[in-house]
């Protein structure tokens, strides 16, 4: 074991280069853009309007999404919803809603300097129902927008749509 003194060192390196890391992250995201954008499908082997009915109701995305804990609704018009989940709480407005294929929610939570809309469309396939994801986000914090050069927002994107699919399709029917 090495001595305290030395150990005191190499926590002190840690620290400085932890220090750096994060530094040279925000530093990097003040020249990046703030806006970030994916776009995702997945297809579901249901009806296109069990999966409209499902989708649509903001308070079944508990159900599906392992980023969401806890969802409530605030208002009827306009349809609003607080959602709790993993990174936090966010207010979210359906800005669109055109029953049975599509919906635009808007989010925003100021206190990470984040937003975006959400464009969600279903549409029939041979095999059931489409539905698309198109995710734009602004990131006015630039550190976000720094950790954002490791993130695949397409990627992301179709991971969450696997999850409604997957309990979609395993629900009894």
């Amino acid at each position: 074991m090495p001595p305290p003194r030395r150990l005191g060192k190499w926590i002190a390196l840690a620290v400085a280069g932890a220090a750096f890391v994060l530094v040279l992250v925000t530093v990097i995201g003040f020249f990046r853009s703030p806006l970030l954008a994916a776009e995702a499908s997945v297809e579901i082997a249901r009806p296109p309007s069990q999966v409209w009915d499902f989708l649509s109701n903001m308070e079944n995305v508990p159900r599906w999404s392992t980023e969401v804990k806890n969802v409530t609704k605030v208002s009827d018009e306009p349809k609003r919803y607080r959602m709790t989940g993993t990174g936090g709480t966010a207010d979210v407005e359906i800005i669109t809603f055109e029953p049975p294929r599509r919906y635009v929610s808007r989010m925003a939570e100021s206190a990470m300097g984040t937003s975006g809309e959400w464009e969600i469309t279903v549409e029939p396939v041979e095999a059931g129902a489409r539905v698309t994801s198109r995710m734009k986000m602004r990131l006015d914090n630039p550190f976000l927008r720094g950790m954002a050069l490791f993130l695949d927002a397409a990627r992301a994107e179709r991971a969450t749509l696997l999850e409604l699919k997957k309990h979609l399709e395993t629900r009894v029917r």
